[in-house]
């Protein structure tokens, strides 16, 4: 209790809902039913006896027809709960990490119950008022509201609840009147609000960059043991006699220690280097592979996760250190992300490299781009990591 967790979600939901009635407008007639005069009526948040002490006490100036609005109880919504565990991730403005997100607990399932009274002199006011809100409440409306500004969401994170109306509508006429008593009516029904309330606030938490899946082989045999004795098989069904006819992940001659790690990650990877200067482009693989600056040369380079705002480097080494006043070591800066050790490479700018989709990526080294002698090769990089050309071809460009 200690952690406060408040957000308006309760005013923000009547505030809405009233606003979804408060437009209403009756009209009086003559007796050809020509309309005279409208009247707007007054949506009013209070209980139906406080409403009725206004109009009784005229110093209040209350007049009618009213519509007084009452929240008479919340209750949790067991239909409605789900894993309440499970992280709810949503982007954030963080300034230091513009694409961390910031993850809440997921928020409680409430109902809210809202009475409804029509206060009115006429009958035919309380018909106009019932016959401008049913129509349209069949069963139910949608509330249109967002989640709370303290999560710091980069964008309005919409929410819709339903309001479900009661579908009855409760006359009350006035039986015991003196002369000097006016004439009230009064029509009582009640409405739904499925709505949420939201845990505390939690703090914001990067980017998911690789995840490991480990899957392990199993027999699926369905040993049942005895009551008496933990240790006694009595029972022992193959999977086969179960009925599976073959089983994939399963395998006699397979180690019951054995598993598989599956990797889903956001760090690219380069897989193919292909080469031109003009003409047909050749497959760069196990070898040094001369450049020459004096010819436009033109590289396509193929791997996986190039579209995430990736950058392009060269990372180069000279085999008798630097040389002066070449920009691959006059203008290199680090390349740190989230999975993979700091390295340091020559940004390449947006005009050198085109991305085609997030497996393709043409480079352009228009002639005397490169004017220094020295090896080097490719570097893609994002958020996530950075991949090399060198461990999918294991091979060098050298500058000559």
């Amino acid at each position: 209790m200690k952690n406060r967790a408040f957000h308006f979600e309760i005013k923000d939901l009547l505030t809405q809902f009233i606003a979804a009635f408060d437009d209403t407008v009756i009209s009086r007639y003559n007796k050809d039913r020509d309309k005279k005069n409208n009247i707007e009526v007054r949506y009013v948040f209070a209980p139906k006896q406080r409403v009725m002490y206004d109009v009784i006490n005229k110093a209040q100036n209350l007049t009618l027809p009213a519509v007084a609005i009452n929240l008479t109880g919340i209750s949790r919504d067991n239909d409605r709960v789900f894993n309440k565990l499970a992280p709810t991730y949503i982007p954030t403005q963080k300034k230091d990490d513009p694409k961390a997100s910031a993850n809440f607990l997921m928020p409680v399932p409430v109902n809210l119950e809202v009475s409804m009274s029509i206060l009115a002199r006429y009958m035919q006011d309380i018909d106009q008022i019932v016959s401008n809100f049913v129509p349209y409440n069949n069963p139910y409306i949608i509330l249109s509201w967002k989640v709370p500004a303290d999560y710091g969401a980069a964008y309005d994170q919409e929410i819709r609840s339903e309001v479900l109306w009661d579908g009855s509508l409760v006359y009350n006429t006035p039986t015991d009147t003196t002369y000097n008593d006016k004439f009230r009516v009064t029509v009582d029904t009640t409405f739904t609000i499925k709505g949420w309330l939201f845990p505390e606030q939690k703090d914001t938490t990067g980017n998911i960059y690789k995840i490991d899946n480990n899957f392990i082989a199993v027999n699926l045999a369905n040993r049942i043991y005895s009551p008496l004795d933990n240790n006694e098989v009595v029972s022992n069904t193959s999977y086969t006699q179960q009925g599976y006819g073959a089983l994939s992940s399963y395998d006699s001659g397979v180690p019951a220690a054995y598993s598989e790690t599956v990797t889903i990650s956001a760090i690219p990877e380069i897989t193919n280097l292909y080469y031109a200067t003009t003409g047909t482009f050749t497959h760069i693989y196990q070898t040094t592979t001369n450049i020459l600056s004096t010819h436009p040369n033109n590289f396509i380079l193929y791997g996986k996760r190039f579209d995430f705002d990736n950058d392009f480097f060269l990372s180069a080494t000279d085999m008798g250190g630097p040389i002066p006043d070449n920009p691959f070591y006059s203008n290199y800066q680090q390349i740190t992300s989230a999975k993979s050790t700091t390295i340091s490479g020559y940004k390449l700018g947006t005009s050198l490299y085109e991305v085609v989709n997030d497996n393709i990526t043409n480079i352009f080294l228009p002639t005397s781009t490169l004017s220094a002698a020295g090896k080097f090769v490719f570097i893609t990089a994002n958020k996530a990591g950075w991949g090399s050309s060198y461990p999918a071809t294991s091979s060098i460009l050298k500058m000559t």
